[in-house]
């Protein structure tokens, strides 16, 4: 994809780089590993937010391999405390394939961004 507006190169940027903090770890290793724990495949998983809440605890959505978004909280300093919800059938409009996509919204371009990962591959 070659983003010809600001807001939408914006939009790829920012998933591109949390996606690569979370797959190298720098971010945070400890929930990187939460994540790979949870049998997500770091090379073909990506994010389009992760938030820090607390020490320990962040916030965010990815998408797994096969394309479905999956919201989180994990709290790395107690493992019953975390959470992980598939929500692919409540997106709506963050779906690339709704009629009102908007691909400035991070979880849409996140979406886009998985595809053309597995288009490329």
């Amino acid at each position: 994809m070659e983003p010809n507006k600001a807001s939408t190169r914006n939009a790829w940027d920012a998933v591109a780089s949390i996606t690569t903090q979370i797959r190298d770890g720098s971010l945070d290793q400890a929930l990187t590993d939460w994540i790979t724990a949870r049998g997500f495949t770091l090379t073909s998983t990506v994010f389009s937010s992760v938030c820090r809440f607390d020490d320990g605890v962040y916030t965010g959505t990815l998408v797994d391999h096969q394309g479905h978004a999956w919201e989180f909280l994990a709290d790395l300093n107690d493992p019953h405390g975390s959470e992980l919800e598939d929500v692919t059938a409540n997106l709506g409009p963050k779906s690339p394939d709704h009629p009102n996509a908007d691909l400035c919204d991070l979880v849409t371009m996140a979406i886009y961004y998985q595809r053309e990962q597995q288009v490329a591959a």
